[in-house]
């Protein structure tokens, strides 16, 4: 995605699902960024401050609406976590929560429209706890896979610098669970 408006420190959920995504999106499609022609995204932010959101691409346009919606992904986290990766700030960033487009990768939303399971993402940081975010794919109720790994090296997979097999075995990256599942998720990145 292109850069995001700025965001304030203060900024509320409110504000950066009903004002700053649809805003973002709209400057990537103008940038001649890749989208999804048709996709849904839940967001929940649990604890104090929290709350659900959807995020609906259609014809190649973004809208929000507060409350739950069937969805494609769910992403659940903290409100902490979720402010971290707005921010970025805690080794966090946007990308753990959007998914991000890169030169040469194809459009996968018709394949991820197609998957049913749960991953449960736990990304330690230097200092503080995890970054826990849990992807369910089209409301799989419970996590098959759960995934280990360093914040930073799970970002430097993401922007491509870090490759997901070499991690896998050089030990830097750990998965419990159903690991063909995991499969299915890595070749949505590659």
């Amino acid at each position: 995605m292109a850069e995001q408006p700025p965001v304030s420190e203060n900024v509320t959920p409110e504000q950066f699902f009903e004002q700053l995504l649809p805003m973002g999106f709209q400057a990537n499609r103008e940038g001649g960024g890749a989208a999804p022609q048709d996709f849904t995204m839940q967001y929940v932010l649990t604890g104090a401050g929290g709350g659900e959101w959807a995020v609906t691409i259609n014809d190649g346009q973004m809208s929000t609406k507060k409350g739950r919606h069937d969805a494609v992904i769910t992403f659940t986290l903290s409100i902490d976590d979720w402010r971290d990766a707005v921010l970025g700030r805690n080794g966090a960033t946007l990308a753990l929560l959007l998914p991000q487009s890169r030169p040469g990768r194809p459009d996968n939303s018709a394949r991820v429209k197609q998957m049913k399971g749960t991953v449960a993402q736990e990304l330690s940081r230097e200092s503080g706890d995890p970054f826990k975010v849990e992807m369910s794919f089209n409301s799989a109720a419970t996590p098959r896979t759960v995934l280990k790994m360093k914040l930073a090296d799970f970002v430097a997979m993401q922007e491509g610098r870090l490759n997901g097999q070499e991690a896998f075995m050089t030990g830097r990256l750990r998965i419990e669970g159903d690991m063909a599942f995991m499969m299915q998720i890595a070749a949505l990145t590659a």
